[in-house]
Formats: C-alpha cells, structure tokens, sequence
C-alpha cells in the first residue's frame, strides 16, 4: 500500500476518461477499502467532483 509521506497541490492534465478511472476507484476504496483510507479518498473524490 502507497503511504502519503507529504501533501501539497498538483496540477495534472486527465481525460475525462481517465478522470473517470479515478472516480470509480475512489469509490471502491470508500466500498471495499481500509477505514483508514476512507477520509482522505472521501477528500480527493469531493475535490474531484468541485473541479468537473
């Protein structure tokens, strides 16, 4: 598992396929994934959905 070892922001170009990918596996993590990832994919998924 990928640990977070700092924050900050990135701007990164995406097809809305590609935007979408990370959508759905957004979900699976909030479905299926550790409690501890929850929040912050809970986080990028609302960031996400701001910028779209």
């Amino acid at each position: 598992m990928a640990v977070i070892k700092s924050t900050g922001t990135v701007d990164v170009e995406l097809t809305l396929a590609e935007l979408e990918l990370i959508r759905r596996a957004l979900g699976l993590v909030y479905n299926f994934g550790a409690t501890n990832d929850m929040d912050d994919a809970l986080a990028l998924l609302a960031d996400l959905e701001a910028t779209a």
